[in-house]
């Protein structure tokens, strides 16, 4: 048992020695085993223990590792007794821990999952106030969250919340460890384009990647799904392929450049990209490409019509243009100009194409060929030339 400090006062130190001897009472059929013990089949060592308030007596370990092949290290940990087990049978192996920071690969919590043998003790469940995710080279800072463990004293499942809405399941599956996040009203960074109602995601996680290859979200009145995939060596990359269904054009555009003149029911296929030396960084080197869809929109201040009106060269002036679909590819990147094609602008009796780049000023510079049906079945054309800027453009008749 532990010696009393002499600055203790009696009624304190009386309180304290009851407490001491109730602990070492309750340990009697934990404290078994010598060093290192047997945590979950798993050899244990820390450098100090001692008894404690946390709030109630519990042991209190310093240094902790559980002795995977990549140690799962604890800095500070309160066990305590199952108190359900202990009340059963009077004496327990099973105990709940406290931790303050725990470090861990992948590769380790995988361990958690798997029976490896007689234990001196058993985890029923443990609540941590920070996870260290070992992942190639570097670490993921991660918040608080708890694991439960089934009766074999196997971890079940890991789960984090944070105040952002985003809600993270981690659950040993054989070989890999599965993945289901939940996210609500969450925007990310490396995508400044959407914003997301509800997200739910599911993948696997392994020391080197994390892959969620089934992504639902909702979000500015349409729908997404696709994969994203995270891989971490010496630095982050992460890569996906996304399908945009029916989303309001104008709130993705919106995010993009400041006073856009398009609207529709977007539809795309967007694959992404991009690498950096920290988490935090991959927004600063997003690169994006792939084919899009436009229904029942407009542009406005692209006057197709005024631009086959106009004799001679010169503004073609501003006007509405309708669609019933504008369809074409883009890609672009941060800190890059972006391309754009319009493979076919389709509004009925008027017909276009093109293609135009944007640059870092949100200035145009492409080329729109314009055409329309007359009504005596003759058809005409002009090439015309795009100018001006993302909230004002100007065609030109050459």
């Amino acid at each position: 048992m532990k010696k009393i400090p002499k600055s203790m006062s009696y009624g304190s130190a009386l309180l304290t020695a009851a407490a001491l001897v109730f602990a070492n009472f309750l340990w009697s059929g934990v404290a078994q085993g010598g060093s290192p013990e047997t945590w979950l089949g798993l050899p244990v060592t820390y450098v100090e223990d001692g008894y404690t308030f946390h709030p109630w007596p519990a042991q209190a370990l310093k240094d902790m590792k559980i002795h995977t092949p990549d140690p799962i290290l604890v800095a500070k940990a309160w066990v305590t007794p199952d108190w359900n087990a202990w009340i059963t049978s009077g004496k327990t192996n099973r105990v709940r821990i406290e931790a303050d920071e725990i470090v861990a690969r992948p590769s380790s919590l995988l361990r958690l999952g798997s029976f490896d043998g007689k234990s001196t003790h058993k985890i029923t469940g443990v609540r941590f106030a920070k996870l260290k995710l070992l992942m190639g080279a570097t670490a993921i800072a991660l918040p608080s969250g708890e694991m439960d463990f089934a009766e074999d004293g196997t971890l079940t499942h890991l789960r984090i919340a944070t105040e952002q809405g985003m809600r993270f399941d981690v659950t040993p599956h054989g070989d890999k460890l599965t993945i289901l996040a939940q996210l609500t009203n969450w925007k990310w960074d490396v995508l400044p384009a959407l914003r997301f109602e509800s997200v739910v995601a599911q993948g696997e996680i392994n020391d080197d990647r994390i892959l969620f290859d089934k992504i639902g979200g909702t979000g500015d009145g349409g729908s997404v799904e696709g994969l994203v995939r995270l891989t971490v060596t010496d630095a982050f990359a992460v890569d996906g392929e996304l399908k945009l269904d029916k989303l309001n054009s104008v709130e993705v555009l919106k995010r993009i450049y400041a006073g856009h003149t398009v609207q529709g029911l977007l539809m795309a296929n967007v694959k992404i990209a991009a690498s950096a030396p920290s988490l935090s960084d991959l927004s600063k080197n997003m690169t994006a490409s792939g084919t899009y869809s436009l229904r029942s929109g407009s542009v406005d201040r692209f006057g197709l019509l005024e631009g086959l009106r106009r004799q001679e060269s010169g503004p073609a002036g501003g006007g509405l243009t309708k669609f019933v679909s504008l369809d074409g590819t883009f890609a672009g990147g941060v800190g890059k100009p972006s391309s754009v094609t319009m493979r076919r602008i389709d509004g009925g009796a008027m017909q276009g194409s093109g293609s135009f780049q944007v640059s870092l000023e949100n200035k145009l510079r492409g080329n729109v060929t314009a055409s329309i049906k007359l009504p005596n079945g003759d058809t005409k054309t002009r090439a015309l030339v795009l100018t001006g800027a993302v909230n004002a453009p100007t065609l030109m008749v050459p």
